[in-house]
């Protein structure tokens, strides 16, 4: 993830890291877990990081809707994954 440049890097601390907390909370609210909100806050921000350069902008309410939707994605991978992981 080297090759993000300072202009995608500044949008992302814009875009995306406002909402820590909340991506957080939420994550915990669902799986009840503080470790487990942990890892899967930071799957969804890592995929938000990895897919920033598709935000072109525009509507920011509907990039933080995708972020949501991520967001519930590894909630339910979470959630299906084996006992001994």
């Amino acid at each position: 993830m080297n090759d993000f440049d300072g202009e995608n890097r500044l949008r992302f601390e814009q875009l995306v890291l406002p909402h820590v907390d909340a991506a957080f909370n939420l994550a915990h609210w669902l799986l009840r877990s503080h470790a487990d909100a942990e890892d899967v806050a930071q799957e969804a921000l890592l995929r938000s990081y990895r897919f920033l350069r598709g935000f072109h902008g525009g509507d920011e309410r509907a990039w933080g809707n995708r972020c949501q939707g991520w967001m519930q994605m590894e909630v339910r991978a979470w959630g299906n994954r084996p006992e001994s992981a």
